[in-house]
């Protein structure tokens, strides 16, 4: 029996295109938003999930990072990395000097922003809610709109592309985890994430007491953030991802140096390291 995977809808997203190459023989399942995405999960509706939880020019997806922070039951058990590669979709026939309006998720149009300008400056910009609804609403519209989105999108909705690649920046890649409430640790588990913060947040050189366990012990950090806890002005919860399985020796021994000046303490998970991009 195949599991099920949810994923943020509807086909033709940049999550769907990432929930394929993850699980192309499962049965994926979209949904209308995040919080439904992580609703499914957290109540056993489905088996997994995928998710954006990074991007290289956005920053991390604050409302996946609350949802870790705050599950009783998921965690990460892998990672993709796709490269976004926005496109300017149109109807059959239409011409660059025929559009008048582009639509698409705001994101996609922010990071558009240069082809905009130059390409279709007196072109009016409406956000929608996703690049793939903004693609199937071309089929009931007419030669003076235009969407940007994915050309998975654009492949769904039977749809020409007129220019492919007009992201300002072509390093933008978008990392999305695997979520899962299976315990079950993957063999070739390599990568762990954990968020803590601190008992006293105000002392002296709590963020070093905190790092040096892991440089110590030879543990190669790969990023690490902070956010706003919530709780007050300077209360903050700290993120890090770490080389290294939760269960190696040294990686014990650092976090039990760690729990030492934490107050909240969790590990998001361990798992595969996503080595390159997802090939389309």
């Amino acid at each position: 029996m195949p599991k099920t995977v949810a994923f943020l809808g509807p086909e033709g997203t940049y999550t769907d295109e990432a929930c394929f190459f993850y699980a192309p023989d499962e049965e994926r399942i979209p949904f209308a938003s995040l919080g439904l995405v992580t609703s499914a999960l957290e109540e056993g509706i489905v088996d997994e999930a995928v998710v954006p939880i990074e991007n290289s020019l956005g920053g991390t997806v604050i409302e996946v990072v609350d949802y870790l922070i705050s599950s009783k039951n998921s965690h990460i058990v892998g990672e993709i990395l796709l490269q976004i590669d926005h496109c300017l979709i149109t109807r059959p026939g239409v011409q660059l000097a025929d559009i008048r309006v582009v639509t698409s998720k705001q994101e996609a149009l922010t990071q558009c922003r240069e082809f905009l300008s130059s390409e279709l400056r007196f072109a009016e910009q409406i956000p929608t809610t996703s690049t793939a609804f903004a693609v199937t609403d071309l089929k009931q519209g007419d030669n003076r709109t235009a969407a940007i989105g994915p050309r998975r999108a654009a492949e769904f909705a039977g749809l020409p592309i007129l220019a492919q690649g007009i992201q300002d920046r072509q390093n933008n890649v978008t990392r999305f985890a695997v979520l899962s409430s299976n315990g079950n640790l993957r063999a070739n588990a390599d990568k762990t994430s954990i968020a803590f913060d601190f008992d006293r947040p105000d002392a002296p050189g709590l963020v070093y007491t905190a790092l040096r366990p892991f440089a110590d012990r030879g543990i190669n950090l790969l990023k690490i953030e902070s956010r706003p806890t919530g709780k007050g002005m300077g209360s903050y919860i700290f993120l890090l991802d770490f080389e290294g399985q939760i269960d190696a020796p040294n990686v014990k021994e650092a976090i039990n140096e760690l729990q030492k000046h934490t107050t909240t303490f969790k590990v998001f998970g361990t798992y595969p390291r996503a080595r390159g991009l997802s090939a389309r």
